[in-house]
């Protein structure tokens, strides 16, 4: 419990001075099209520098694997969280939420539901994107005409189960990292 409190206090920090960097932004622009990069830019800026952390942990842990491909293993790190630009939330909501459903999960599942309708008041809707940013990022991808892997990947992302697929692990692996 003591090393989850510590890992979530390091990832709020984190997210407090998250700034994009110029080469970050580079980095972004190389490697999603315009139609990605728009969704991937209308993230929190937050979101955005954990998505390109994310997406060079990944490549970096997978740079020699030659069974993978290294454009995917980039894309499918940048894209992830895209969901998450549905509503946007403050560093802080984000905060409270990670803790509601920590600590109390019941409740947390409780307000999700009552956000599932797009005209649902605000406060629950947070919490239904929040829980279901991987199906609302993959329908989002899938508008713009987004590859199937990787419409599937992000919409199963934050599923709690394990997956056998390469680029799901070392997703998972370096999204629960940071």
């Amino acid at each position: 419990m003591l090393d989850r409190i510590i890992y979530r206090t390091k990832q709020f920090i984190f997210a407090l001075s998250a700034k994009m960097s110029e080469e970050d932004k580079i980095f972004v622009r190389q490697n999603l099209d315009i139609k990605e990069a728009a969704l991937f830019f209308s993230l929190p800026e937050y979101e955005q520098k954990h998505c390109v952390v994310v997406s060079r942990r990944m490549y970096a842990e997978s740079r020699d694997r030659k069974d993978l491909d290294s454009k995917k293993i980039i894309r499918l790190g940048l894209l992830h969280d895209v969901g998450k630009a549905a509503i946007k939330l403050s560093i802080f909501t984000k905060a409270s939420m990670v803790m509601i459903k920590r600590l109390a999960t019941p409740v947390y599942d409780f307000f999700s539901k009552k956000g599932e309708c797009e005209t649902s008041p605000s406060f629950y809707r947070k919490f239904y994107v929040h829980k279901h940013h991987g199906h609302i990022g993959s329908e989002m991808l899938k508008r713009i005409g987004e590859s199937d892997d990787i419409v599937n990947e992000v919409a199963m992302h934050d599923e709690s189960v394990m997956s056998h697929d390469s680029y799901m692990r070392i997703l998972d692996e370096a999204d629960s990292t940071y």
